[in-house]
């Protein structure tokens, strides 16, 4: 019995041994160093990839989207037919400076102005005779935004605008007179409000904004000015006429100057006296001694 025990011990060590001599690798554990070729194409293709060429971005004149330059080509030697991009129902307007002007359609292909490339994706379905899903030819032109609707601040947008959607509640802390920290909160209308006249008077702006700042001494005109809900007369009287003579959604729309000369330079501010910190203690950590959060 132990000479059969033996036997069996012995014919499973050759077995093992077997298996460790076939599951053996037959090279070593660590690669071989680059070879300088290995080396000098790695370092190649990096500097390649990361040439400026190659994040550049400019928009195409068919969709108006961005797209690196490393995929645009010119227009103009691009062949394929140009009628393609003149709309068969007007969709842009020549804009008009006055209400003598006549409404006119602008003529031609529609394309984006001071843009001389084209992507390659419009590339291949013009020339294969489509119309790109995204071209501002198939009724996403919009036009250029005037300088009338340039630059306007939050506040001057609520006043320019027919449909209100929702209502809103600012709230500017702070501390020190040297930090600044805002946040605004909205909540849906149960019914878009659409008005016929603009700009609403101050008591039904108060409606659907609030202003609540917070800070451990009255807000100054240095204060003021740093936050969003500055109004300037002139310029919601400029844009408001501009958007009566070229949008169409305005064409019936009342200005009230009268409304708009009640407006101060800011809207109603509603003040709140507050400790030095302009920090919301609910949020604020045990062990949180740092600065005061905000832009000075």
């Amino acid at each position: 019995m132990q000479k059969l025990r033996d036997n069996r011990k012995s014919r499973v060590d050759e077995l093992v041994t077997d298996i460790l001599s076939t599951n053996k690798p037959t090279r070593k554990f660590l690669p071989h160093p680059l070879t300088e070729d290995s080396l000098y194409q790695t370092i190649s293709g990096y500097t390649n990839d990361v040439q400026v060429q190659n994040f550049l971005e400019s928009g195409c004149a068919v969709c108006g989207l961005l797209t690196t330059k490393s995929c645009l080509h010119k227009l103009h030697t691009v062949a394929f037919d140009r009628n393609l991009l003149v709309p068969d129902t007007p969709i842009t307007r020549v804009e008009r400076r006055c209400a003598s002007d006549h409404i006119l359609s602008q003529p031609g292909s529609v394309l984006l102005p001071h843009c001389n490339d084209i992507c390659v994706e419009c590339m291949d379905n013009l020339q294969t005779g489509k119309l790109p899903a995204d071209s501002l030819a198939n009724g996403l032109w919009i036009g250029e935004v005037p300088s009338e609707l340039q630059g306007l601040s939050w506040t001057e947008n609520m006043l320019i605008s027919r449909v209100k959607h929702n209502y809103c509640i600012v709230k500017v802390h702070l501390s020190g007179m040297s930090k600044m920290k805002a946040n605004v909160v909205s909540h849906s209308l149960p019914m878009a409000k659409v008005y016929q006249a603009l700009p609403p008077t101050r008591e039904e702006l108060s409606k659907v904004l609030a202003f609540m700042y917070i800070g451990p001494n009255v807000p100054t005109q240095k204060e003021f000015q740093r936050t969003p809900l500055l109004v300037r007369r002139n310029k919601v009287a400029m844009a408001l006429e501009w958007l009566k003579l070229n949008h169409a959604d305005y064409a019936d729309l009342e200005i009230l100057y009268k409304n708009l000369s009640e407006y101060p330079p800011l809207v109603v501010v509603n003040f709140t006296q507050s400790m030095g910190s302009n920090k919301d203690p609910e949020s604020t950590a045990v062990n949180d001694d740092e600065e005061d959060e905000g832009t000075e």
